[in-house]
C-alpha cells in the first residue's frame, strides 16, 4: 500500500512533527518540518554535519508524532475531566532512506516539486541531505471526547505502506471465554463494545483504557496489541 490521501492530509495539517531516532540505545527527539509527501513516502531534510544525520545512517528506524489543532486543554467537563477541542493525533513508525543526488535530479527533472524544493534548498545549504520514510505503519487517532460532532469519542484508523503490516487497535474479547454478561458494555464510555454472544470490541472506537479488562468476571478481555 502507498501513502493514502488521509495520511497526506493529516501530515499537511500538522506541518511540523516530533521525530525520534536512536543513537545506539539512547532515543533523541526533535521537531522537524515535513517537506513533502507522495506515493513513495514522506520526505524531510537534515544536514550531514548533524547528529540527526549520523543517527539516520546508522539506524534508519524512525518514529514521528504530531497533533492537530492543539495539544492545549480547554477546560473541564461536567464530571471534572480535562477537555480538548476535537482534533486528531498522527503517529508513524518506519524506515527512512537517504535519497541519492541522481535520483533527486531525475525526479526533479520529471516535474516533482518535492525534489525541486530540495535542490533549491541544497543550493543555499550544500550540507543539506534528503530523506524519505519509504516504509512504515501508523495510526490517525481522531478524537471528539465531548462528542460535539458525533455520538462516540474516538475514531482510530490504522495503516501501513511500503510493504509493512499492522495490528488492529483495541482490546480483544476471547469468544470462548465470554459469557455475554454485559459488564464490559456497561462500563465502556467509548461505545466500543458490540453486544452479542459473545460480545465484541469495535477497535476503531476503543481507547484501550482498560475499563472492560478490569470488570470482566471471566478474564475474557485480552490486552491490546502494539501497532
Amino acid at each position: 500500500m502507498a501513502i493514502n490521501s488521509d495520511i497526506q492530509q493529516a501530515l499537511e495539517k500538522i506541518g511540523s512533527v516530533t521525530m525520534t531516532t536512536l543513537d545506539k540505545d539512547t532515543m533523541h527527539s526533535r521537531i522537524i518540518s515535513i517537506c513533502g509527501i507522495d506515493e513513495e513516502g514522506i520526505y524531510f531534510l537534515t544536514m550531514h554535519v548533524k547528529p540527526f544525520y549520523r543517527q539516520l545512517k546508522e539506524n534508519p528506524q524512525v518514529s514521528l508524532c504530531g497533533i492537530y489543532p492543539s495539544s492545549r486543554k480547554t477546560g473541564k467537563n461536567a464530571v471534572g475531566q480535562p477537555t480538548w477541542d476535537p482534533g486528531f493525533t498522527l503517529r508513524i513508525t518506519g524506515q527512512a532512506r537517504e535519497i541519492l543526488e541522481s535520483e533527486v535530479k531525475e525526479k526533479a527533472a520529471a516535474g516533482s516539486g518535492i525534489h525541486q524544493y530540495f535542490l533549491e534548498d541544497a543550493s543555499r545549504y550544500p550540507a543539506m541531505r534528503f530523506f524519505c520514510i519509504h516504509q512504515g505503519k501508523g495510526e490517525i487517532f481522531d478524537f471528539d471526547f465531548e462528542m460535539t460532532h458525533r455520538d462516540h469519542k474516538v475514531l482510530r484508523t490504522r495503516f501501513a505502506f511500503g510493504g509493512e503490516t499492522f495490528s488492529n487497535a483495541g482490546a480483544r474479547i476471547d469468544p470462548d471465554a465470554c459469557i455475554a454478561c454485559g459488564e464490559c458494555f456497561e462500563v465502556c464510555t467509548f461505545k466500543a463494545i458490540i453486544p452479542g454472544e459473545p460480545h465484541r470490541v469495535d477497535g476503531s472506537r476503543c481507547d484501550e483504557c482498560g475499563s472492560c479488562f478490569q470488570v470482566c468476571p471471566q478474564d475474557a478481555v485480552g490486552l491490546s496489541l502494539t501497532i
